[in-house]
């Protein structure tokens, strides 16, 4: 009875959140174990194997699980990670556990006989592993076959090829995240969220900074927050058409964080990663991450507006390009450094450092020296969130002249985005020695006759009359007069006409993109494609097309993207912005049919006609509404 009491009385302590009255052990080594689904499989039949860390309550959570090394016939695919927390009570004494589940799933290409490596995972400045595996392969017999529990698909084109995260067995994940205590949950705060976009599952874009200069790297994360399993099988990225874009992340994070986002927990995790550099000034918008998920539903990351200036005028060293920012070094190698008058040398110029190195060098202008166009070599890759790297230029460079030529010095100034000043990075070429060409011939004679006609000043004149004649003035110029003005005034009067048309041509084409992308265009391609999915008898197709609609004809009356906002709130939003209470609930039932026809296999062909007849209803009335002053809306919106 004492010892259940005990047990009580922990229990007690845990659920209050307070700091339990009894002794707990300390100190004690980790538990590891590892299990293995089945030691004989079939060739191409999945199997998962299994590494259970338990560690003292309060101690480090175990994390970074690892199994490399395996043989190339057989394919593993990403962890999933689960945590479990357990009490024990021997001879008086309470000791509490924290387990981590880490679940590999495995096929293999080619029957034989495999030693698995020791999985393996990252606790307190070190690695714990287990012990390695011995599995015999088969040959595929054919007979049904049944899909473990635990870790990602690895069947060819199967859907998880392309995310980051794969799911286990099921499990009730709001009960999960909610049951945690606080010292189990881990939560990141930089992640945590006053508003939940949606209750279940959403995608959040982040941006480590909301305004830089042209040119300097913006990190962009975009993460996916999830309550409960679900499986994405298709993804739109962000066009980012405004910014150079480099990836950042070649393999997305496979582990899980936790995070709060309007009051509840949700499993994270990031999908992408990108190092944006803006091309021009302005507010340059990201785009929107969509993923689509089993079932239907779709989901798309709030759009991010970066507000990209200029470095600043003022200080600003001659010869600054706009968009050369970051932190460089300038290097030089010239060879040979004699030559032959009228021969070439080369010239090889190498930027280096982070940042996005510049795409072309100013060359020293000097008499007789002759630059060609250079061939360029570059290395530029991420090297964790920065990028950097080097990108070269190889010169040609012709010396007409003889004697000692100093090809001068190349300078290149950039911003330092670090701290806020500009910096010149240069490097001097030297000088070479140019030692004169021996003269042919010819081009004796030709020089020759060059220096005659420059020696006779009167050469050019016309010869002298022999004999009398009445005076003839010269003819007056034919450019004279009003002639010489007009044709004087022509080339401006042509750059002025052509330059009202390019404004002209450049203002129709933006009127035709803005007719292209607006809401109401939008709107009526997704009511075409509604009525042929209403002719097809398609439910599912209809009502992706009829939600589209919906969607965009909500963004046209009023600016809200209703994709993140929940439908129990939707019609207050649109009351909020000037959309009548009768619309607003209309608008809200056409959504929600749209979700249960997904899901109805009874739908017929009557109810399919009045959710089409309904969506065009619901449009037309949308798009008589007049946008009132939008309010703040929730992230994602």
């Amino acid at each position: 009875m004492r010892r259940l009491a005990r047990a009580a009385l922990f229990a007690l302590a845990i659920a209050a959140g307070a700091p339990s009255p009894i002794a707990i052990a300390q100190g004690s080594d980790p538990q590891v174990t590892v299990e293995l689904s089945s030691r004989r499989v079939e060739v191409g039949e999945p199997f998962t194997v299994r590494l259970k860390v338990n560690v003292e309550r309060g101690a480090q959570a175990p994390s970074d699980p690892q199994l490399r090394g395996a043989p190339r016939e057989i394919r593993v695919g990403t962890p999933s990670i689960a945590t479990e927390t357990s009490v024990q009570i021997v001879g008086g004494q309470v000791t509490a556990k924290i387990g981590v589940s880490v679940t590999w799933e495995l096929v293999a290409d080619k029957a034989g006989r495999y030693s698995l490596p020791a999985p393996s995972v990252a606790w307190n400045g070190g690695r714990i592993q287990g012990k390695p595996i011995a599995i015999d392969v088969v040959a595929a017999s054919g007979r049904p076959r049944s899909q473990p529990q635990g870790g990602g698909s690895l069947l060819p084109g199967g859907p998880m090829g392309a995310f980051p995260f794969s799911f286990g067995r099921r499990r009730n994940l709001p009960d999960v995240l909610d049951s945690l205590e606080d010292s189990e949950a881990m939560d990141a705060g930089e992640l945590a969220l006053d508003r939940a976009p949606d209750a279940q599952v959403f995608l959040r874009a982040v941006a480590d900074k909301q305004a830089a200069v042209v040119g300097e790297q913006v990190t962009v994360s975009f993460y996916c927050y999830r309550r409960i399993e679900i499986r994405p099988v298709a993804d739109r990225k962000p066009g980012l058409a405004e910014f150079l874009r480099v990836p950042l992340v070649q393999e997305p994070n496979t582990s899980e964080i936790r995070a709060q986002a309007g009051g509840k927990r949700y499993l994270v995790s990031l999908v992408d990663r990108v190092a944006l550099f803006p091309l021009h000034a302005g507010d340059l918008h990201t785009g929107s991450l969509t993923w689509v998920f089993d079932g239907g539903r779709e989901r798309e990351s709030n759009d991010l507006v970066v507000r990209v200036t200029e470095p600043p005028a003022a200080g600003r060293p001659p010869g600054y390009t706009v968009g050369d920012v970051g932190r460089f070094t300038l290097s030089a190698a010239v060879q040979p450094r004699r030559v032959e008058q009228g021969g070439s040398i080369s010239v090889t110029l190498k930027v280096a450092g982070v940042g996005n190195p510049p795409q072309a060098l100013k060359v020293p202008a000097r008499t007789g020296v002759e630059w060609l166009d250079p061939e360029k070599r570059e290395s530029v890759e991420p090297q964790g969130s920065v990028v950097q790297g080097f990108r070269s230029f190889g010169y040609v460079v012709r010396v007409a002249e003889s004697g000692t030529v100093d090809l001068g010095k190349v300078s290149l100034p950039v911003w330092d985005p670090t701290t806020k000043k500009y910096v010149v990075a240069s490097v001097g070429l030297g000088a070479i020695e140019v030692t004169p060409s021996t003269p042919s011939a010819g081009s004796i004679a030709a020089r020759a006759a060059d220096a005659e006609a420059k020696a006779d000043p009167f050469a050019s004149l016309p010869k002298a009359r022999r004999a009398l004649a009445p005076f003839a003035s010269a003819p007056a110029p034919r450019l004279d007069g009003a002639r010489f003005w007009w044709l004087l005034a022509l080339p401006p009067l042509a750059v002025g006409l052509f330059a009202a048309g390019a404004r002209g041509a450049s203002s129709l084409r933006a009127r035709r993109a803005t007719r292209k992308t607006s809401a109401s265009t939008r709107t009526a391609a997704a009511l075409d494609d509604a009525q042929r999915a209403e002719a097809a008898g398609d439910a599912k197709a209809l009502a992706g097309a009829v939600e589209r609609a919906l969607h965009h004809a909500i963004e046209g009356a009023t600016g809200l993207r209703a994709r993140g906002v929940l439908l129990d709130g939707l019609a207050k939003e649109l009351g909020a912005r000037g959309v009548a209470a009768d619309l607003a609930a209309r608008t809200e039932a056409a959504l929600r049919t749209c979700e249960s026809v997904r899901f109805d296999p009874a739908t017929t062909a009557e109810s399919l006609a009045d959710l089409a007849a309904t969506a065009r209803a619901v449009t037309r009335d949308l798009a008589r509404v007049e946008r009132a002053p939008a309010k703040p809306g929730p992230e994602g919106a």
